[in-house]
């Protein structure tokens, strides 16, 4: 049995901060209790290891984390680097999953490989489970992954925001000859930039190539985004760059007016990185998107040809599954071809939450408007259990309504596609900065201010300011 005492800095929901007690007990085997200022807070079951904190980095979801629908206070902070008893280094994948604690469940999400979707699931720094900016964390057994030796803390800190910028790369798929954007180059844009100009030296090995354009407000940016591997700089003007100038526009900017840029710019696809927990593009439920990877994309006006439908490639179950929230009836080639349902979202949600194989939810859901969308996100009030499967889609009928909803209004008038991502690969992540010590700089080159664990409000003030591109905050002599 393992007891530690500390105290932590909590965040606010009136973003303000505090100084709270927290005190754990509790091993691997067991599980742990954690108390806050002498009450429990958590029962915590067992895969969780007690990790010091050596360094944790400020990121866009923890300035806008008083949007997010969790409880507060709590110890925020999800970019984790940390250490063992024997100092060893790790950077601790975010979400406690029932696979990622090494615990049997009897759990469909996990079983599909879609982990980090776990509904049973807490999560550093976010939800419930405290983070990174307290001098100590309780972390998922299988989540913690060792730092290799030729990796520098200062690239370490990264590994978080660098797996999500290149699992939304991978997404994104860059083709031959494209101009690939990334909108707000600054925390994680930069790293999105990096990301992409690894991929981009891949197809170049095959004789391919694409481009790479950083755009953003800030004109000290666009020759640091040049450095990470932009080809290409763009200063965000009144009419500049012009609509449709980039094939693919990665949005990180973390705030509901870049995402009405991204549609502008963007010819065949929006990536959207942002978690500001906002309402964007005429939908509430956007961030909510991002949490679930849920894409929006047009209806087919037309039937497609066999197995080149959304649905087929999104089934889990026997057939798939196609929630139909429109007023419109459903075409006869797509009763067809899958298993329709119709009814009020809160009807549907219950109705797939009963399935005996596959996931539990609808593969795709089938809109005409904006509150079909964001019902499709989130069916019933007070709960965060999506319609749709995590990594799914929801279509938007030809004959929408899309006033006041300029996303949908690009995606029925112009084909538009919205894709989304959230968490990435670390151990990728890991791999790739090992494998090239150029790459492995990034830290040196983004993080522009440190901070001891006792000085968080600082820490954040600076970070919204445009002097700023990274903070990291560090704990003591961990």
């Amino acid at each position: 049995m393992t007891e530690i005492a500390f105290a932590a800095t909590e965040y606010r929901a009136d973003q303000t901060f505090g100084v709270a007690r927290y005190r754990y007990v509790g091993d691997e085997a067991t599980g742990w209790t954690v108390e806050r200022d002498g009450a429990v807070l958590l029962q915590l079951g067992p895969g969780y290891r007690l990790l010091r904190v050596r360094e944790c980095g400020v990121c866009a979801t923890d300035l806008a984390r008083h949007h997010l629908p969790f409880p507060l206070p709590q110890v925020i902070g999800h970019e984790v680097l940390a250490v063992d008893a024997q100092g060893r280094r790790f950077v601790v994948e975010i979400n406690a999953s029932h696979e990622a604690r090494g615990v049997a469940a009897d759990c469909a999400f996990c079983k599909a490989g879609l982990p980090t979707h776990c509904p049973a699931r807490i999560t550093l720094g976010i939800h419930d489970l405290p983070g990174g900016f307290g001098p100590w964390i309780l972390a998922p057994v299988r989540a913690c992954l060792q730092v290799p030796a030729n990796v520098p803390d200062s690239a370490a800190v990264l590994v978080e925001p660098f797996a999500a910028a290149l699992h939304a790369v991978r997404m994104v798929a860059p083709r031959a000859g494209e101009r690939i954007a990334v909108l707000g180059p600054r925390r994680l844009g930069m790293l999105a930039v990096a990301a992409l100009a690894g991929v981009r030296a891949e197809l170049r090995g095959r004789g391919e190539d694409f481009q790479i354009a950083a755009v953003a407000r800030d004109p000290a940016l666009l020759p640091l985004a040049r450095t990470f591997g932009a080809t290409e700089a763009h200063l965000l003007a009144d009419g500049a760059p012009p609509d449709g100038a980039f094939d693919v526009v990665i949005d990180t900017t973390g705030n509901p007016d870049g995402l009405r840029t991204a549609i502008r710019l963007a010819r065949r696809e929006v990536h959207l990185k942002s978690t500001h927990g906002q309402p964007a593009g005429g939908l509430r439920h956007l961030t909510e998107m991002v949490v679930d990877e849920i894409g929006l994309a047009p209806f087919p006006a037309h039937e497609p040809a066999a197995g080149a439908g959304d649905w087929d490639r999104l089934r889990t179950g026997a057939r798939p599954r196609v929630a139909w929230l429109a007023k419109q009836a459903p075409p006869a080639w797509l009763l067809a071809r899958a298993d329709v349902q119709r009814g009020t979202p809160a009807e549907l949600a219950a109705h797939y939450a009963k399935a005996n194989d596959g996931l539990p939810r609808a593969d795709v859901a089938v809109a005409d408007d904006a509150v079909g969308v964001d019902a499709a996100v989130r069916p019933r009030a007070g709960s965060e259990e999506p319609l749709v499967r995590p990594r799914g889609l929801v279509l938007c009928h030809p004959e929408a309504r899309v006033d006041g909803a300029p996303l949908l209004a690009a995606v029925v008038g112009r084909g538009l596609r919205l894709s989304t991502s959230r968490c990435g690969d670390f151990a990728q992540a890991l791999a790739a900065l090992a494998a090239d010590p150029e790459l492995a700089r990034i830290g040196e080159r983004l993080v522009t201010h440190r901070f001891g664990g006792d000085r968080l409000a600082e820490a954040f003030a600076t970070a919204r300011s445009r002097g700023c591109i990274k903070a990291i905050v560090a704990q003591g002599d961990a």
